[in-house]
């Protein structure tokens, strides 16, 4: 099949300011990492680690730097075409703008594909080992930075999640742990610390709970109470030892992994949601619409009325009222730390649901860019990178600021992870659909001005 030579055409002017760009924000971004990343890198002998670590951070560098190298190339190539008058003569040649447009989005959609096979199956890996290497090298000599609603994944084998910091105290914390057989474990406590000693690292927790989720479907689901609780955790890399670890954490996973682990929570959710409607059933609450916080007022109602009626009616029952008091007490609490698990198993499921989609809507962004891109360089009529970068800073910085934005809100179930990932891409989507008919429209304005103008001269 012979291809138009107006798509040879626009793919060379999309083909040099692309790469071009890639190879811009690719230092960019290299040099946000190594400032960031200079105290932990500096004074431990590394030699070429440090080369190896910044070339596994590439994976992730191109998978941000491509879509936005998509837009800025859009942006050139139209511009040039507009500052040099060529889309002009195209649009008198009788060439629609779909016609003009479509080239980009052939090239946009085959980035995408790139795109999608390198986030799906090269990108996971290469976080993995880029993790492993930075926990080796940070861990060389320990120093944990622990910042407040985010997943902290430095420790090994270990996923902590920490609500709230005061100065060095770590409040609602969150942890899971997967032991060597298998077992799933979750603690939650109200306070704790983290310190380093030595080789090793100690967390001081208090007033929680371990959720021990077995690795065996027969077994059963144990909850341990406590007070007080210490984990310590040995790091034997005082020196830099590499390790492999079968431990994956979101980002390095592909989307069939991550499905997995999605299927697996929702599991825990529903292993715990039983258990509160057989305990609901036992306290004669209403079982036909599953309303934890009714169940909770249920519970509480209870107590009032033995406080308030059993009690003073029964003086000689007295203790076993206590007793009834102190059980439905005992549940209460107990189900408030099945609330905050449930939330907890929630979160961990939306992690991996947001890195799903992610995965995808990015790449399908490439289009979208192409969209938005297309009918700027034609309105800006310049082609120089200066101004092809300027608007593409702004934009990108828009639609990632939504997507972090997004993320966090979906990591913490406070919205839908899909809405968190494709909110920025329907946003800019339309926007490229207005864009677009708002060129394909001046088109036909200028048809119809052209040939009035031809008719008034016939007439003459």
């Amino acid at each position: 099949m012979r291809i138009p030579k107006l798509y040879v055409y626009i793919f060379r002017e999309h083909q040099g300011p692309f790469f071009a760009a890639i190879l811009v924000l690719a230092f960019l971004f290299i040099s946000n990492l190594l400032m960031t990343s200079l105290d932990k890198l500096l004074g431990k002998n590394l030699g070429f680690v440090a080369i190896e670590y910044i070339l596994l951070n590439l994976a992730w560098i191109l998978a941000m730097a491509v879509p936005m190298a998509v837009l800025i190339s859009t942006l050139m190539a139209y511009g040039r075409l507009g500052e040099d008058n060529e889309i002009t003569a195209m649009r008198a040649s009788g060439i629609s703008f779909a016609s003009i447009i479509r080239p980009s989005l052939l090239f946009a959609f085959i980035v995408m594909l790139g795109l999608l096979y390198f986030n799906n199956y090269i990108l996971p890996d290469a976080n993995h080992r880029a993790r492993l290497l930075k926990r080796a090298i940070y861990q060389k000599h320990p120093d944990l930075n622990i910042n407040a609603g985010y997943f902290l994944y430095d420790i090994p084998d270990y996923t902590l999640f920490i609500r709230k910091k005061e100065g060095n105290t770590l409040k609602d914390l969150l942890i899971y742990h997967t032991s060597p057989e298998g077992q799933h474990i979750t603690v939650w406590a109200h306070t704790g610390n983290l310190s380093t000693q030595g080789t090793r690292v100690i967390l001081d927790l208090q007033d929680g709970e371990i959720h021990e989720y077995p690795a065996d479907k027969d077994e059963e689901y144990r909850i341990l109470h406590f007070e007080k609780h210490r984990i310590t955790i040995p790091v034997d890399e005082m020196s830099l030892q590499r390790k492999e670890s079968d431990h994956r954490g979101d980002r390095e996973m592909d989307i069939a992994e991550m499905m997995t682990m999605v299927r697996d929570y929702r599991e825990r959710q529903e292993d715990i949601r039983n258990r509160i409607k057989s305990e609901m059933a036992r306290w004669d609450a209403d079982t036909t619409v599953f309303d934890i916080k009714s169940f909770e007022l249920h519970l509480k109602n209870r107590i009032t009325a033995i406080e308030k009626d059993s009690i003073a009616s029964n003086p000689q029952k007295a203790r076993t009222y206590q007793q009834q008091i102190r059980t439905l007490k005992a549940r209460l609490k107990r189900l408030d730390t099945d609330m905050r698990i449930l939330q907890a198993y929630k979160m961990q499921e939306n992690k991996y649901l947001v890195e799903v989609h992610k995965k995808v809507s990015m790449p399908v962004a490439c289009i979208i860019f192409v969209l938005v891109g297309a009918p700027l360089g034609i309105i800006a009529r310049r082609g120089s990178m200066g101004v092809a970068v300027g608007v593409s800073v702004v934009f990108f910085l828009v639609y990632w600021a939504s997507l972090m934005g997004g993320e966090r809100l979906a990591d913490r179930a406070i919205i839908s992870p899909w809405v968190a990932m494709w909110s920025s891409n329907i946003v800019f989507g339309l926007l490229g659909i207005f864009l677009v008919w708002y060129a394909i429209r001046e088109q036909v304005t200028l048809k119809i001005f052209r040939k009035s103008i031809e008719n008034e001269s016939s007439e003459s």
